[in-house]
């Protein structure tokens, strides 16, 4: 059989000449000209409270933020650090930052040491601004204290563990005003003379983490012209029709606010309400007040509309569950039928977005992890390789190889990382291990690496073997996936303890779970067995046989 690799309809030069791709300013720009006072975006609390933004605020607060930027000192192409909970001022200073000709990036604090913060802000080198929330109980705030070396509430800091570091503007501040200038300040500033930049769509308009529980990140480059890539597609989610539900965190792939490419209204859930006793619950509560129509529900919800089927009021106004993040199990097309009309699982990957969809009506007909074919827009090419790197015949096992205009720029300031995850004619390697059928139909099966995949989030086992390591009474520790119908893939911890130690799995979990700053444990994937063994079985090398203690974990506890 002839080696082929799948290409989508339109060539990358052909999609340039039909449609002049904008940048993400003219995107917001053009919805508030249109659209002026509708809903773009809306956030919700647990105690009731709404709070919506219409296009024109989303856009004249992005304006004074940008004019306010400025005015501070931040350079054109400078960047400015976001570590805020999901409300309407990320969007404020991810927007404005772009508008300024800065680059927003979202930064978290996995550590309680800030030791990631400091190695995340060193690879940022020209980072001059943090805005900042002081976490749940000021446990980011206590990170970041310890970092400076003097601050006030002019916004002006001086760090020598974060050298670059220039300014911190803080976000519900109330208890320590005097010491972190205010951003509604800055918001509400008269400055008006300021002049922004022009803005060329080649230009980076924004750095995505790689998505994962633990570690220091890569940072993901993407111009005004990957992210709006999608334009023009068939990709479903994209009908502005749709008001859509989404509670993702902002600074997730599957978070960034793509509804500003289409003008949808947006419905999440505001970062600074207390955590609901019932989150899937009360997400279910908000979709059906707020009507929504289309909803990006990870396995959680999917799995617990799949349980209540039965009893959705005869009104229950979704109409589409859109799904990625992880290979799609056959448990959750349960979700298809009163919960949804019809499934859409995407594909894709923080370097190169979305690149796949397959829409599902009927669960019966759906094949174990099919992720679809590729979209019909803007010269999409996949293949299949194989450890040489060539194509290989259908229906073969292989890596997932890509290109597309939606390609990310490269990992900022790690040119090495990114020759290693790209071939020399332009193929991004995914580490996705996956095969294609006759009719272009792709699988995804899962990594080529030791990542393992729960419930959408991406966890590096090493990194948090590091960790556990540190815990008293651990010798060492090796993290392995254990398969899941919902999730996919869950974590197991596998252990040796030192000797003498009587540590136990409940202290074991405690340390992981204290170890965090996510403390609601939304976004943060942490082991959900932990195994206790006398040795760690090695290969005939030496070296520790991770698929072996995969077998005895899953034996234990599939």
């Amino acid at each position: 059989m002839a080696n082929i690799y799948a290409k989508s309809h339109i060539g990358i030069s052909d999609y340039h000449k039909e449609i002049r791709v904008k940048n993400i300013k003219e995107c917001v720009e053009e919805n508030s000209r249109i659209n002026p006072d509708k809903e773009a975006f809306v956030f919700v609390s647990t105690d009731g409270g709404r709070q919506n933004l219409t296009w024109s605020v989303l856009y004249e607060r992005s304006c004074a933020a940008a004019r306010s930027f400025i005015r501070l000192g931040v350079k054109r192409k400078e960047i400015v650090a976001i570590n805020l909970r999901t409300c309407p001022e990320w969007l404020y200073a991810t927007f404005g930052a772009m508008i300024a000709g800065a680059i927003p990036v979202s930064v978290s604090f996995t550590y309680t040491d800030g030791s990631d913060l400091v190695a995340l802000m060193q690879k940022l080198q020209r980072c001059s601004l943090l805005i900042m929330d002081p976490g749940l109980d000021n446990v980011n705030w206590n990170i970041v204290q310890k970092l400076l070396d003097a601050n006030s509430g002019n916004g002006a800091v001086h760090s020598s563990k974060l050298p670059y570091l220039k300014y911190l503007v803080g976000v519900g501040f109330e208890d320590c005003l005097a010491l972190v200038k205010s951003f509604h300040d800055l918001l509400n500033g008269t400055n008006t003379d300021a002049s922004f930049p022009d803005i060329e769509t080649g230009d980076v308009a924004v750095m995505l983490q790689t998505s994962g529980s633990t570690g220091v990140p890569k940072l993901v480059a993407h111009t005004h012209a990957s992210l709006v890539s999608l334009i023009g597609s068939d990709m479903i989610p994209l009908d502005e029709s749709y008001r859509l539900f989404n509670d993702r965190p902002f600074n997730w792939i599957g978070g960034f606010p793509f509804s500003v490419v289409t003008g949808q209204t947006r419905v999440t859930i505001l970062g600074f309400c207390d955590p609901s006793k019932n989150r899937v619950s009360f997400m279910k509560e908000v979709i059906e007040k707020e009507r929504c129509s289309l909803i990006v529900a990870l396995p959680p919800l999917m799995a617990e509309l799949a349980r209540v089927q039965d009893e959705l009021p005869s009104d229950w106004p979704v109409v589409g569950i859109v799904t990625g993040g992880q290979p799609m199990t056959k448990a959750l097309t349960e979700s298809i039928g009163k919960a949804g009309k019809f499934l859409c699982c995407v594909y894709g990957t923080s370097e190169t977005i979305f690149l796949t969809q397959i829409l599902i009506t009927e669960g019966d007909s759906f094949t174990e992890y099919a992720c679809g074919t590729p979209l019909k827009m803007k010269g999409i090419e996949m293949k299949i390789v194989d450890e040489s790197g060539k194509t290989v015949p259908v229906n073969t096992r292989g890596e997932i190889y890509v290109r597309s205009p939606g390609m990310f720029k490269g990992y900022f300031n790690d040119p090495e990382k990114t020759k290693a995850v790209m071939t020399a004619d332009g193929w991004y390697k995914t580490d996705d291990i996956g095969r294609m059928t006759e009719k272009g139909e792709f699988f995804v099966e899962g990594r080529k690496s030791n990542m393992i995949i729960s419930g959408g989030m991406n966890v590096a086992p090493e990194i948090l073997e590091q960790v556990m390591k540190t815990f008293p009474g651990v010798e060492s520790a090796v993290l392995v996936p254990i398969p899941d119908d919902v999730y996919y893939q869950v974590v197991c911890a596998c252990v040796i303890k030192k000797a003498g130690s009587d540590i136990t799995e409940k202290l074991l979990q405690k340390y992981c779970e204290d170890f965090h700053t996510d403390k609601p444990g939304l976004f943060t994937v942490l082991p959900k067995y932990y195994l206790i063994m006398e040795k760690l079985p090695e290969t005939n090398t030496g070296k520790t046989d991770r698929k072996e203690i995969e077998r005895l974990a899953c034996s234990k506890f599939r």
